[in-house]
C-alpha cells in the first residue's frame, strides 16, 4: 500500500464522517431484507484472529483463511474491539451467507452487505458486518428486586397503574429546572401529564408525585445534532418527569452507585469514537447492579415509513463473556462514565429508555444490550439540571447519624481494661469522634473505599459491589407488637416464656399475624455474639473488631422505637378505617397507604439530624449505669429483646404516629414537624438511645470474658487499618447474611 494513499488509512476517519456514510446508505442498507440495524464504531475482530505483533501466528491465519472458502459468523460473542482497530459503520444481521454460498441459498448479489461503503469526494468507508438475530421474544417480566425502606432515590423503581397492570420503570435521578426539583426517568412509564406515580416504601403503595408537563419523545436528528447528516431520521428520547410531592422524601445518591460526578456534558464538538469500548456503570430497579461498556454510538434500531430511527447508545456488557443483564423495568435507569478519578468518578452520561437482546452465537446464547439517550441532551432539551447534593448519604433507620453516635459512646462505657483499649485504639474505624458526628462527615460514604464498621450493615451489605441482596434486610428489624390470633404479641411471648425463644416459634408467630417481612434482629445478633467469642478465643483480634464495630449497629436499630413495630411507617388500620367510612358515605379517598406514611423518616431521620448536639449531650449527662453480663449467644439475643421491650415502654410507636398526623394534618413543613416531634420525644428518644449504647457495651464486654480476653497478656492495643478491616466486611462468608428461615443452621447452643 502506497503510505501517502491516505484513501486506505481508515484510522483517520472522523465521527462525522461515518454518520454521513451511513447517511447515505442508509436506505440502500435498511432495504436489505436481513438487516436489523446499523450503528458507528470500530471494526470488531474475531478473538481468533491473532495481535500484529505474533507475526508467524499472522501468517498462519492467512494461510488457513486463503485455503478456506469460508470464514466463521462474526458475532458480538467472537469477537472484540482491539487498539487498532478501526473507524466503520457497523451492520448487524439476522443470517450469514458467504460470498460463495450467495447463489444457494434463494438470495441475490443485491442482498449482500457491502464490504465498503464509497463516498461522493472518493473516500472510503469500511462496514463490519455482525451476525446478531434479534431475540422477538424477550424475558418474562419480573418485579424490581429492591424497594426504599423509607427515602426514595436513583435506582429505586417507580410504577403506575396502566389499563388494570402495574408498569415499572427506574429512577434515572434528580434535576431541578431551579424551582422545583423533578425524579427523572422514562416517559412511556409515567404517560401523559397529571398521572399519578406510586412507589412501594417500606411495603406501602405510596404516591410520590405526578407525571410533569415536560417530557421527551423523540426528535429530529438534526435538531439534536444541527452539524451532522441525518435527514429523515429521529433520534429517542423517552424521557419523563415526576413532579415529586415532597423533595425531603428523596436523596440524589443513586442505589449501589452512591454521589454523582460531574454530568458528563456530550454535544457535536466533543463527541469522537474515544467513547466506544469506556466502561459505565448503572443500578437497574429490576436488574440491579449493571457493568458495561459502549459498542455503538447512534444504532439504528428501527425503520418506519421510511423514517430512521437512533438511539445515541449501544451499551452492552463489560466482559462478553458474562451477558449484560438488563431486564423490562430498567427503563429510565442512568448509566454514569467510570472515569477512575477520585473526584467525579461516576459521571452521569445517558438515561436507558430499552433494550435489544441479539443472538450472540448459538441459538441459546443471547445478549441483553441497553439503549439509551445522553443525559446532557435531555437536560438541555427540558432545561433542567441534574441534582448531585440532596440528601446525601442518608440511608436506613437513625440515619448514620444515630449509628455512629451509639457506637461512640458505648466505646466511652466499656469498663474491662484491655477491651477498653482495643475498642478505643479503633474507635476510628468503628465509627467517629463525638465530636465529629454530623451529617457532613457521615455524607457520602458508601462510595469510600472503606466504610465505618457501625454503618457497615447500610451502606456496604445493602447496596454497593458487595451487596448481600435480598437476605440481609431483614437483619435490621423485628416487628415485635402485632398481636396474633391468641391476642399476643411477639414480645410478650418472648417474655412469657424465653426459653422457648426459638427460630420456629417466631416463624408460628409471623404466619398467624401474615407477616411477610420476617425480621430477625434478636437472631443476627445472637449469631454475631457468637462470631465475637470464636475470634477472642482465636486471638483473631481483627475479626473481633469488625464484629463488635457492625454489632453496634444491630443493636442501634434495636432500641429505635418505629425499627421494631408493625406501625414503622404509619397504622396500617388507618386505611381500613378510612375504607370504612368510604364505604358508609360515598366517599373516595385513596387508601393505598398508611394515612402516617412518612413518619419513619420524619422522627429517625430528619429530627435526629436537626438535634445532633442535644443528643450527644443529653447522652454525656446519663448516668452510665450498667447491664448484668450475658454467657451464650441465647443471652445475648433475650438482652436485645429485653431492650426493645424497654424501647417500647420508653416511647409507644403509636404515639410517635399521632404526634406526626397532628402536624401533618395541619399543612406544617418538615422543619416543623420534626421540631414538634423533638419537643414531645426529645428526652425519650436519648433515654432509648442510652440504654442501646449500655447493652451494646455489655454485649462486648460479655464476649470478650466468655472468650478469654482479659486472661491474655496485656500489652499496646494498635489500631487495625482499612484495608485488613475492609477485607473482613467485604468477604460475604464473614457474618453470612441469613433469611429466619436460614439462620437457626449457624447459631450455637439452638
Amino acid at each position: 500500500m502506497d503510505v501517502l494513499d491516505v484513501d486506505h488509512d481508515y484510522s483517520m476517519l472522523s465521527l462525522r464522517e461515518l454518520i454521513a456514510a451511513r447517511d447515505l446508505y442508509h436506505l440502500h442498507l435498511m432495504a436489505k431484507q436481513h438487516v436489523v440495524g446499523t450503528a458507528v464504531g470500530r471494526y470488531l475482530i474475531r478473538k481468533s484472529a491473532p495481535w500484529p505483533q505474533d507475526r508467524q501466528a499472522l501468517v498462519e491465519y492467512d494461510t488457513r483463511n486463503a485455503q478456506s472458502t469460508k470464514k466463521e459468523p462474526r458475532t458480538l460473542g467472537n469477537s472484540e474491539m482491539r487498539p487498532y482497530s478501526w473507524p466503520c459503520v457497523i451492520v448487524f444481521v439476522d443470517q450469514w451467507v458467504d460470498e460463495a454460498d450467495l447463489a444457494g441459498s434463494g438470495l441475490v448479489a443485491s442482498d449482500g452487505v457491502p464490504r465498503t461503503l464509497f463516498m461522493p469526494d472518493g473516500s472510503r468507508v469500511p462496514v463490519c458486518v455482525v451476525y446478531a438475530p434479534l431475540d422477538e421474544v424477550g424475558p418474562p417480566r419480573r418485579p424490581p428486586r429492591n424497594f426504599p425502606k423509607q427515602l426514595m432515590g436513583p435506582g429505586f423503581p417507580v410504577l403506575v397503574d396502566v389499563q388494570g397492570e402495574e408498569h415499572y420503570a427506574s429512577v434515572g435521578c434528580l434535576v431541578t429546572d431551579g424551582h422545583r426539583v423533578y425524579a427523572l426517568t422514562s416517559r412511556h412509564v409515567t404517560g401523559s401529564a397529571g398521572e399519578r406515580v406510586y412507589a412501594l416504601i417500606a411495603g406501602s403503595k405510596v404516591p410520590i408525585g405526578v407525571s410533569a408537563e415536560k417530557q421527551l419523545a423523540r426528535k429530529p436528528f438534526q435538531q439534536i445534532y444541527p452539524e451532522w447528516p441525518g435527514k429523515n431520521v429521529f433520534v429517542n428520547l423517552d424521557v419523563g418527569l415526576i413532579d415529586v410531592d415532597d423533595k425531603h422524601d428523596w436523596t440524589a445518591q443513586v442505589y449501589g452507585l452512591g454521589q454523582l460526578g460531574a454530568l458528563a456534558d456530550v454535544s457535536v464538538d466533543n463527541i469522537s469514537l474515544r467513547l466506544i469500548d469506556c466502561p459505565v456503570r448503572a443500578y437497574g430497579a429490576v436488574s440491579g447492579p449493571l457493568a458495561g461498556r459502549i459498542k455503538g454510538l447512534f444504532y439504528r434500531y428501527k425503520s418506519v415509513g421510511g423514517f430512521e430511527h437512533v438511539a445515541d447508545l449501544l451499551i452492552g456488557p463489560r466482559d462478553e463473556g458474562t451477558p449484560l443483564p438488563t431486564e423490562p423495568g430498567d427503563s429510565g435507569t442512568l448509566w454514569v462514565l467510570e472515569t477512575g478519578h477520585a473526584v467525579d468518578g461516576l459521571r452521569p452520561l445517558a438515561l436507558q429508555w430499552g433494550g435489544h437482546r441479539f443472538i450472540t452465537g448459538s441459538s441459546t446464547a443471547v445478549t441483553p444490550y441497553a439503549l439509551a439517550t445522553f443525559l446532557s441532551t435531555v437536560c438541555l432539551q427540558l432545561e433542567v439540571d441534574v441534582v448531585r447534593d440532596w440528601n446525601l448519604g442518608v440511608v436506613d433507620y437513625w440515619g448514620a447519624v444515630g449509628h455512629y453516635t451509639i457506637a461512640t459512646k458505648a466505646c466511652e462505657r466499656v469498663k474491662t481494661p484491655r477491651l477498653r483499649a482495643v475498642m478505643n485504639a479503633n474507635l476510628p474505624r468503628i465509627s467517629f469522634a463525638a465530636s465529629q458526628i454530623n451529617k457532613k462527615t457521615t455524607s457520602g460514604l458508601s462510595k469510600h473505599d472503606f466504610v465505618p464498621l457501625a454503618d457497615v450493615p447500610d451502606l456496604v451489605w445493602k447496596i454497593g459491589a458487595y451487596n448481600r441482596g435480598q437476605p440481609e434486610h431483614p437483619n435490621h428489624f423485628a416487628d415485635m407488637d402485632k398481636k396474633n390470633s391468641a391476642h399476643k404479641t411477639l414480645l410478650e411471648l418472648c417474655e412469657a416464656a424465653p426459653d422457648k425463644v426459638t427460630v420456629e416459634m417466631w416463624q408460628e408467630y409471623y404466619t398467624d399475624v401474615g407477616d411477610e417481612s420476617r425480621g430477625l434482629l434478636p437472631f443476627r445478633v445472637w449469631q454475631i455474639y457468637d462470631e465475637m467469642v470464636r475470634c477472642v478465643r482465636d486471638d483473631t483480634l481483627e475479626q473481633f473488631v469488625c464484629a463488635a464495630g457492625i454489632l453496634s449497629h444491630y443493636v442501634g436499630d434495636a432500641c429505635q422505637p418505629l425499627h421494631i413495630s408493625y406501625m414503622f411507617n404509619g397504622d396500617p388500620a388507618d386505611s381500613e378505617r378510612v375504607e370504612q367510612r368510604n364505604r358508609r358515605t360515598g366517599e373516595l379517598e385513596e387508601v393505598d397507604q398508611p394515612r402516617a406514611a412518612g413518619v419513619h423518616s420524619a422522627y429517625e431521620d430528619r429530627m435526629v439530624n436537626y438535634h445532633i448536639a442535644e443528643i450527644i449531650e443529653g447522652l454525656d449527662q446519663d448516668d452510665h449505669g450498667s447491664v448484668k453480663r450475658v454467657k451464650g449467644g441465647r443471652a445475648a439475643a433475650l438482652a436485645v429483646i429485653a431492650l426493645m421491650q424497654q424501647t417500647f415502654e420508653t416511647i409507644e410507636p403509636k404515639a410517635i404516629v399521632n404526634e406526626y398526623m397532628k402536624h401533618k394534618d395541619a399543612g406544617e413543613k418538615p422543619k416543623p414537624i420534626a421540631d414538634a416531634l423533638w419537643e414531645r420525644f426529645g428526652k425519650t428518644t436519648i433515654s432509648v438511645m442510652s440504654d442501646g449504647c449500655r447493652c451494646l457495651a455489655m454485649l462486648w464486654e460479655s464476649a470478650w470474658s466468655e472468650g478469654g480476653g482479659e486472661k491474655a497478656a496485656d500489652g499496646t492495643e494498635a489500631a487495625f487499618d482499612e484495608e485488613t478491616l475492609a477485607g473482613i466486611y467485604q468477604d460475604k462468608s464473614f457474618l453470612m447474611s441469613r433469611t429466619l428461615d436460614q439462620i437457626g443452621d449457624v447459631l450455637r447452643s439452638v
